[in-house]
This record gives structure tokens, sequence and C-alpha cells, in this order.
């Protein structure tokens, strides 16, 4: 009985570090701002972005090379003449994508968003996308 729990023990201490992550933040400011974040391998990705300048650029690419577990990617642009933002996630599990794109007042808006999800397991995909 003793090595039974001593073996379910181990198999869970195990399965507990199994469960990694790649998170990243970023945070820019200036009057051009680009950023590319790649996040790879069997684990669970999240990417957090937010820029504040006049040309905005971020794309965030999550599980192209190695599927993820699981993804999600929130992109903020705030201020930009002209703001694009690109994610491309492939999941086994899930993908969650938020693109909020706010040009300046008074000046016409230029806001491009592209999302691509693939969800391998079909668990599902969400999508938000949010332009003024």
């Amino acid at each position: 009985m003793r090595k039974l729990f001593f073996a379910s023990v181990a198999v869970f201490a195990l399965s507990s570090a199994a469960q990694a992550a790649n998170t990243a933040n970023t945070v820019q400011i200036g009057g051009a701002n680009s950023s590319s974040v790649t996040q790879n391998g069997v684990t669970n990705d999240t990417s957090n972005t937010t820029q504040l300048g006049f040309f905005n650029s971020a794309t965030t690419s999550q599980g192209l090379a190695t599927p993820s577990l699981n993804n999600a990617s929130t992109v903020t642009q705030v201020g930009g003449i002209v703001n694009t933002a690109t994610t491309m996630q492939n999941a086994f599990g899930g993908n969650s994508s938020s693109i909020s794109q706010s040009s300046f007042p008074l000046l016409p808006p230029s806001n491009s968003a592209t999302v691509g999800q693939n969800s391998i397991l079909f668990f599902g995909n969400t999508s938000v996308i949010n332009q003024h």
C-alpha cells in the first residue's frame, strides 16, 4: 500500500510540472511602435501587448510551429494615426483573441485587424475586435 501511495505522488508531481506556460507582456510608448511575439510549445500561451503612439503595429503568433494547449492574446492600440494588429493562433484546446484599436479624435480612423484561429480538437475559438 505504501508503494502505491508513493507511486501516485510521483505521477502527480510529474504531471503538475508539465503544466508550463509562456507569458509575454509588452508595453510600448513612442512615435512608432512595432511588436512581434512568437510563442510555441505544448504549453498555455498568453500574450498582452499595449501600444501608445502615432504608428502602432503588433503581430502575435501562438502555436504555429508546435501547437499550444490553449492560447490567449490581447492587443490594445491607443492614439494611432495607423493601427495594425495581426493574431494567429493554433492550439489543441481553445483560442481567445481580443484586439482594441483607438484612433486620435478628429482624425479619420485607420485601423486594421486580422485574426486567424485553429482549434485542433474543436474546443472553440473566440475573437473580439473593437475599432474606433
